[in-house]
């Protein structure tokens, strides 16, 4: 494994190496996979289902809009995120080493941090503590959910209540999606780690550097790869929310929930990149100083020279080049003084907003009658 990569690959992709599966270099790799995963999660409740004898069953399994978007969606999206967020996130990282952000007396350093966060990010170790919590998260819910409040698919006459599917979804499918959530906040989580070491290992950050944050605005661009994750997190909470709308509730007694799943994921993706805040705070102080005593300084000298006592100016004199010099450092000065110690991007943020908040669209749409769309169309015409 290269040096420079910072996540591992994880331990079930390993898995699928060695069995053969999917190959290295194989283009088609997210494709196999995802489709393995349909065919591991969605399609055994299918079949089940069916098997099951009860017509009951497979109406109201066909019926269950939030499995079908958990596993023909959202697992989907979970998986080709490795495709899009993690190669995107490597290179940030890399950032730091090809730049001068790095001193080179820490290079070591920043190689050890790289390598104790690729054996973070993917290993038996953490694999197995992932499971361990997953199949613990899984266990907690079949004790605590009541039996009744499950789907009818999952419902059988079984000594436990439920039914073949639903002892499938419950040993296989929901730890399979569980496990790729958990693993994905893993992996924020040492994105997150990261980031913390780098901002305490003394990085150059420079005070007039034209993107105003030190050199570190690229890292305010990670919230539009994250988007990415965003929408099937978006996607099971509106699945949800959608079984509840096909039931006969309204929309219009939920409008916490899109918002409530929108902010919870702008806090996950955006603020990593504030644990540079202290340090980009301390940039900035000395920056002040030190550009501000120069600006004053030359500021002085431009004056003493030009602005003497029956100093004549001219267009000649408006030519020399010392306008020209003090004007750009000024604009440097200016750089530092509006230097942001916080590491945002509004319109990063806002897709983050907008990917989660997507998969309720159509939920909303249902609660304005279809009479009232078609006058609108009219109007709008005419």
């Amino acid at each position: 494994m290269r040096a420079e990569v910072l996540f591992g690959e994880a331990t079930h992709v390993g898995i699928l190496r060695r069995l053969r599966v999917i190959r290295t270099g194989d283009h088609r790799e997210m494709t196999i996979r995802i489709a393995v995963a349909i065919a591991v999660a969605w399609l055994p409740l299918l079949v089940l289902s069916l098997v099951g004898g009860d017509t009951t069953g497979i109406s109201a399994f066909l019926r269950d809009a939030a499995v079908h978007a958990r596993f023909l969606l959202a697992v989907p999206l979970f998986i080709a995120a490795d495709y899009v967020v993690l190669p995107r996130l490597d290179s940030m990282a890399r950032y730091f080493a090809v730049t001068n952000l790095v001193p080179p007396s820490r290079r070591d350093e920043y190689e050890v941090v790289l390598a104790r966060s690729r054996r973070l990010s993917a290993g038996v170790r953490p694999s197995g503590m992932l499971l361990v919590t997953v199949y613990a998260v899984v266990a907690l819910l079949a004790v605590v959910v009541p039996k009744d409040l499950l789907p009818l698919w999952q419902r059988g006459t079984f000594a436990t209540g439920l039914s073949l599917a639903g002892w499938w979804h419950l040993a296989i499918s929901l730890p399979l999606q569980l496990g790729l959530l958990v693993a994905w906040l893993w992996r924020l989580g040492v994105w997150t780690y990261f980031l913390w070491r780098m901002a305490h290992m003394g990085l150059y950050l420079m005070p007039a550097h034209p993107d105003q944050a030190g050199g570190l605005q690229f890292l305010a661009y990670s919230p539009r790869v994250f988007a990415t994750l965003a929408l099937p997190i978006g996607i099971v909470v509106a699945g949800t929310m959608a079984n509840k709308v096909i039931a006969g509730a309204s929309p219009l007694g939920h409008e916490a929930t899109p918002i409530v799943t929108a902010a919870v994921t702008l806090v996950l993706f955006a603020t990593p990149p504030l644990v540079f805040t202290r340090a980009l705070l301390s940039a900035w102080r000395a920056g002040v100083y030190r550009y501000g005593d120069l600006a004053a300084r030359a500021g002085e000298a431009f004056e003493s020279r030009w602005l003497a006592e029956g100093q004549r100016l001219d267009d000649e004199l408006l030519e020399r080049p010392d306008f020209s010099a003090t004007t750009d450092l000024y604009a440097i000065a200016t750089n530092v003084y509006a230097m942001r110690t916080v590491i945002y991007d509004i319109r990063g943020l806002l897709w983050v907003v907008v990917a989660t908040a997507l998969p309720f669209v159509p939920i909303w749409l249902t609660a304005i009658p279809f009479s009232a769309v078609v006058n609108h169309f009219v109007d709008a015409l005419f």
